[in-house]
């Protein structure tokens, strides 16, 4: 039988046939009736689908009294290895299972101990043999303390679990330990939304919430689960995603929260119990007699349209003559091997477009309309020698680079230019994902799409490790994202529909928001990412440094939606900012910033056609002023390398000279 098939035939409550084989490891159960433990599907109360209550459980409350004869299968363990054992097994077939259907695997961990309890995910055969680029991260509850400090959840699953296996470090989602508790739940929220939006976190079509694919939860001996303490007035709270408690009577008393319409919302919980000072609290989770007036929070948790297992052991059973002869579950394990491109990619050594090649001329910059080899400019300067100080703005930026050297890339036919810049965001991406385990690429819309086309052909089709590629936009039209105008959809019809990025790692806006709402969205959704260590940070600017931003440019000179002479172009302290009297239609659009730009580690600058030449020849010019400066010639890196890609139409006014 396979896992779906184990999985289905426990959710309609049949007897599990493979579950009948003798084993000393543990009893099963599937509900407690009067005292006595029940085989799986034998329960009095156990139910059909059909006559499952179809409400949305709205809090902890309506859920039980919605669910009270939803069956919960127990696992009963003679030993605390043995429960490990089995709790890693259950969890690594899970993550086959959902892994390969969705192309993703979220996972909530609580604290306690509970990490301790999955160990063995982190030693062979599971360490080597589950597919850990797919797992994403979360937690049911945290404590609002810095990340690490010794009541921290994250830091307790750092040193226990998330350091020892291979986890990519974004997909990490820890609380924003600088905000107040009511700051971080909403944080957290925000995060969430924007990654059920990018399709990494399901949608449960029965209540509107998150669908999580496991939940690896503890309780304690008060019967509470994730924050939720007995009698709190949070367990009752039916419409935040995530909320937020001052005043635990378990310290640290400052927390967030996952609420009940979250975890009960879930596609299957491991409920994870031992010890016999929580056998009171077992017992009453586990009876059949429940009043909606004394309800602990473990019992509120009752799956709308999923599978809940009891890990426990037999302390935590321990209440006279319950054991049953021991009975397991024994279902294969579905092994799933990980791409090898991962290990491909950091064998590889970047070797830039330094060899000479008949494709291009290479100049480092302009002057006076003549073009000069690559470091030969009389204005080219060596790294010690540039500003150091930070760009606050378009203006400010060109003002202290004004001297930065840019190289230009000169390309007889566009096929030759887009055969050159594949070739070099390929080995940028190798590098980079090799140094920091994420590449980070941000596109623009325009003809750079076209011009990017190579990226997903042979041999970098299959060459590239595209696991590590997050996708983000140095600007977007607010439009719907299947709108003509669209930047993303743009994106997805010429490239992104045509590479395996997974889609949790395509970061298009919020399209139901406002331009104001999704620029502030965005931001978030950066910062967060900032803070999992997917997006590095500038040390000489204190913005966001993207890995590579691949950008066009307008005839007037724009780049982003940063137009000429728009204030925008001095905007020094937001990283996503919105318009809504672009020049250029659509009016209302979200960009990011100079600041931002400006501290990218490379950007590529893909400018064709003649149209575009007399804003080449100006931003190519060494006569610069600060009056009548272009946004192009605003961009100027405070520590990256900044490299032309153009056609000669695109020089033709400054060949011509």
């Amino acid at each position: 039988m396979s896992v779906s098939a184990a999985v289905a035939a426990a959710s309609t409550s049949r007897t599990l046939v493979l579950a009948r084989r003798r084993s000393p490891l543990a009893s099963r159960v599937a509900a407690t009736s009067r005292g006595r433990l029940f085989p799986s599907g034998s329960h009095p109360l156990a139910v059909s689908p059909a006559a499952r209550a179809p409400a949305m459980a709205t809090d902890g409350a309506a859920a039980a009294a919605a669910g009270s004869k939803k069956k919960k299968e127990v696992l009963i363990f003679d030993a605390e290895e043995d429960l490990a054992v089995s709790l890693a097994k259950y969890t690594a077939e899970l993550s086959a299972k959902l892994a390969a259907e969705r192309g993703a695997f979220t996972v909530v961990l609580s604290g306690g101990s509970l990490i301790k309890n999955i160990r063995k995910l982190a030693e062979p055969p599971y360490l080597d043999s589950v597919d850990w680029s797919k797992w994403h991260v979360f937690w049911v509850d945290e404590r609002v303390v810095p990340k690490d400090h010794e009541d921290s959840n994250y830091k307790l699953a750092l040193d226990g679990f998330l350091s020892k296996v291979p986890i990519p470090t974004g997909q990490v989602y820890a609380i924003n330990d600088a905000l107040s508790a009511e700051g971080a739940a909403d944080d957290y929220e925000t995060c969430l939304k924007q990654l059920v939006k990018n399709g990494v976190i399901a949608m449960s079509q029965s209540t509107g919430f998150p669908r999580f694919d496991v939940m690896l939860l503890g309780m304690g001996p008060d019967g509470h689960i994730a924050s939720l303490f007995p009698g709190h007035p949070l367990v009752n709270e039916n419409q935040k995603w995530v909320t937020y408690i001052k005043d635990s009577p378990k310290p640290p008393p400052e927390r967030i929260t996952f609420t009940f319409p979250v975890i009960n919302s879930s596609a299957y919980v491991a409920m994870v119990v031992t010890g016999a000072g929580k056998a009171g609290a077992v017992q009453k989770a586990l009876s059949d007699k429940q009043t909606s007036s004394d309800l602990l929070p473990v019992e509120m948790a009752v799956l709308q349209d999923g599978e809940f297992t009891w890990f426990t052991d037999k302390p935590a059973v321990s209440i006279p003559h319950l054991l049953p002869p021991l009975i397991t579950r024994r279902l294969p394990f579905a092994m799933s091997v990980s791409a090898a491109v991962a290990a491909a990619s950091t064998s590889r050594t970047l070797v830039l477009a330094r060899r000479r090649s008949p494709l291009a001329s290479r100049v480092a910059a302009t002057s006076r309309g003549r073009l000069f080899p690559s470091g030969s400019h009389p204005l080219a300067v060596s790294p010690a020698a540039r500003a150091p100080a930070m760009a606050t703005d378009g203006a400010a930026a060109a003002a202290a680079g004004s001297k930065k050297k840019k190289e230009v890339l000169i390309f007889d036919a566009e096929e030759d230019l887009a055969v050159s810049l594949a070739k070099y965001t390929a080995e940028l991406s190798a590098k980079l994902a090799a140094e920091r385990g994420a590449f980070t690429v941000v596109l623009s819309g325009g003809s750079l799409i076209k011009n990017i086309r190579k990226l997903a052909e042979p041999p970098y089709l299959d060459s590239v490790d595209w696991s590590k590629w997050h996708v983000f936009w140095v600007d977007e039209r607010v439009v719907p994202k299947d709108h003509e105008d669209s930047n993303y959809k743009l994106a997805l019809d010429g490239f992104l529909s045509k590479v395996p990025i997974p889609t949790g790692q395509v970061y298009a806006i919020n399209d139901a928001l406002s331009a104001e709402g999704a620029a502030d969205d965005y931001e978030t959704c950066l910062k967060q990412l900032v803070k999992n260590g997917v997006i590095a940070m500038s040390q000489s600017t204190g913005f966001p440094r993207f890995d590579v931003m691949l950008l066009g440019m307008g005839p007037d000179g724009h780049i982003a939606s940063l137009f000429p002479g728009h204030p925008l172009v001095n905007e020094n302290q937001k990283w996503v900012t919105y318009i809504k009297d672009s020049p250029k239609p659509p009016p209302e659009r979200i960009t990011f910033t100079f600041p931002v730009i400006n501290s990218s580690a490379y950007v590529a600058m893909v400018v064709t056609g003649a149209g575009k030449a007399g804003a080449v020849q100006k931003a190519l010019s060494d006569k610069q002023t600060s009056s009548d400066l272009l946004p192009v010639e605003m961009a100027v890196l405070q520590d990256g390398e900044f490299t032309w890609f153009t056609d000669k139409p695109a020089v033709s006014m400054l060949q011509n000279k």
